[in-house]
């Protein structure tokens, strides 16, 4: 009886090695698709980088929860969405989190925040490309902003100019204004509106 107890307990410990085994295996495979984004996002002239990125979208059908991992380690996904297309990522910003209504001073709460990224940043040589959007309410008579163009751009600025004093090279960033004028939700509700104000930063896939 006591061999038959020892031969489960044997089939046991061996079924327990074979998960981890199999954790580990997921890890390994997860940290070689990331590197291969990297090395696909990063490189501008190895035409094997193309391939590269080929190879990860025929898998994963561009799945975004993959390619978050490069940001998730300093938070950013917590207070931002990550998104990548065939020519960038982009980090996507709402109006709450970096700015009070109506103002271009990044909220006190949102530096740790950006101070991460520009870490991140400093690191990369890509184009980084920094977008302001409002919704279609114009700014308030009391307002300093003459045009939801002009608090779009002023918002874009300010992050920019964070970004540089944190040491990110400024001949890589670039900042522009939209105000109103590339919602991706509809203005007539406030949730609508809210989702279209908004920073982008865009880090640009350099061309093979």
């Amino acid at each position: 009886m006591k061999f038959f107890e020892r031969e489960d307990n044997l089939e046991n410990e061996l079924n327990r090695g074979a998960l981890w085994a199999i954790t580990y295996g997921d890890m390994m495979s997860y940290l070689m698709i990331f590197f291969l984004i990297l090395f696909a996002f990063y490189s501008s002239k190895n035409i094997s980088s193309q391939f590269a990125m080929k190879s990860i979208e025929e898998t994963f059908g561009k799945d975004n929860e993959v390619v978050s991992t490069i940001f998730s380690k300093h938070g950013i996904q917590q207070i931002a969405r990550v998104e990548i297309s065939s020519n960038k990522i982009t980090i996507n910003f709402s109006e709450p989190i970096l700015f009070d209504p109506g103002s271009d001073r990044l909220k006190a709460s949102s530096l740790p925040h950006l101070k991460k990224l520009a870490k991140v940043f400093k690191d990369i040589p890509n184009p980084i490309q920094i977008e302001g959007h409002t919704d279609n309410i114009p700014p308030g008579r009391r307002s300093p902003f003459k045009s939801n163009w002009e608090l779009s751009a002023a918002r874009a600025f300010s992050v920019l100019k964070y970004l540089v004093e944190n040491e990110v090279a400024p001949e890589k960033l670039s900042a522009v204004g939209y105000g109103e004028f590339k919602p991706i939700s509809a203005n007539d509700t406030p949730e609508g509106r809210g989702t279209n104000r908004r920073i982008e930063i865009n880090i640009i896939r350099h061309e093979i």
